[in-house]
């Protein structure tokens, strides 16, 4: 088994949900954790985050009463010498909605008197007399939808703030015409990227074009060979030619689906995770279903991965995880109890992301137990989960 040993988490700290001043220091609750700031100057000293004894890093109220205390949605916190230690508390009071006030364009959520200085939180940063204290070149988004590895660079696609890129160790966040990111995939024309507004080709990372050819919007996930790439829409499977002439193949309600997921390529054959027709598997212009009919769990699933000697990894909604070998026939399970989300085949392993955590990893300390995606590079293993992303090192 190989062992994994955190070296980074990275978050985003930009909405900010609660701040609180006591003697020189400011204290920013935030959707990345908690950050702690040194005034006048406004430097900031340090980001408390799940590593650090909080059970999430989504902080909801901060304030000092003598000892620094924080609100999670489920726990009440202290600041100790150096860690939080939390304990269960009961839902905060739901506040009634109220007209939001704006403060440089963003709404704002608190704002603090200290002396001649104003502190002013909203959900673009925290700002000390007007100028923005909250770091820039942090990763795009707190829930990672998607991972990929392309020129070089690791790509993080957002659930809902588009895509960033790590360069020099800050992340670069492009404007994009795309904001829910499903998956990417690299190919020699360039990173693809699968979005709820549709499907989009990036070759420098600054500029991004729409591929008018998939017709519809909310293409949900990608995969490539040399000579095509494969896209699925909930009602589509589309295949683009990589090389030579431009030719799109549309396959409209493969299997009778209307509700496609996820697709994979192992060999010449190529499966689909439905929604509704379990698993389906195109052999030339042939589809052949394998469901709960055919002695699967459930016909629901949500991705599949390349197993060995030809055959797949699915995994379903809330029946864990299925092999099935080439010729179709049920080979191996994994935590049939786990909501599934995502699977990686990560060299002759796969791993299995859930609603409860990764399996088939080992140990992992993660911000948060959904893990919507995963990517090798080298000695690294990302792991993109709904409370941030973490870099851990194999050993």
């Amino acid at each position: 088994m190989i062992a994994l040993v955190a070296v980074a988490l990275f978050t985003n700290t930009t909405q900010v949900e609660s701040i609180a001043v006591a003697g020189a220091f400011l204290w920013a609750a935030t959707g990345g954790g908690v950050e702690e700031y040194a005034l006048p100057g406004g430097d900031r000293r340090r980001l408390y985050t799940t590593l650090d004894g909080l059970p999430s890093n989504l902080v909801l109220r901060v304030w000092h009463d003598g000892s620094l205390h924080v609100r999670t949605a489920g726990a009440a916190c202290v600041l100790g010498r150096d860690r939080f230690d939390c304990a269960p508390a009961p839902p905060l009071a739901r506040e009634l909605p109220a007209p939001g006030q704006r403060y440089r364009g963003a709404r704002e959520t608190g704002r603090i008197a200290w002396g001649r200085h104003l502190i002013v939180a909203t959900s673009e940063g925290v700002f000390l007399d007007g100028r923005r204290l909250t770091p820039e070149g942090q990763v795009c988004g707190n829930q990672i939808s998607a991972l990929a590895a392309y020129d070089g660079r690791v790509w993080a696609g957002s659930f809902d703030q588009g895509l960033c890129v790590l360069e020099g160790g800050a992340w670069r966040t492009p404007r994009t015409p795309f904001g829910m990111v499903n998956d990417l995939c690299p190919t020699p024309r360039g990173l693809y990227v699968a979005a709820a507004e549709g499907l989009f080709l990036t070759r420098d990372g600054r500029t991004f074009r729409r591929e008018w050819r998939v017709r519809q919007r909310g293409a949900n996930r990608l995969a490539a060979s040399h000579r095509w790439l494969l896209v699925t829409t909930p009602a589509s499977l589309y295949a683009v030619r990589l090389e030579g002439r431009d030719i799109v193949k549309r396959f409209r309600r493969p299997g009778g689906s209307t509700a496609l997921q996820a697709v994979a390529l192992n060999g010449a054959e190529i499966w689909l995770a439905s929604e509704d027709r379990g698993i389906i598997r195109m052999r030339g212009q042939k589809f052949e279903i394998f469901d709960k009919a055919a002695g699967l769990p459930s016909s629901w699933m949500v991705d599949v991965a390349p197993s060995r000697d030809g055959g797949i990894w699915a995994a379903t909604l809330r029946d864990g995880a299925v092999e099935l070998g080439r010729d179709g026939q049920l080979r191996a399970a994994l935590r049939p109890d786990a909501w599934g989300l995502r699977l990686y085949r990560d060299g002759e392993r796969v791993l299995f992301g859930t609603q409860q955590g990764l399996e088939g990893a080992g140990p992992t300390a993660l911000p948060n137990p959904h893990v919507h995606a995963l990517l090798r590079t080298g000695d690294v293993l990302w792991i993109g989960t709904e409370g941030g992303l973490v870099q851990q090192l194999s050993r």
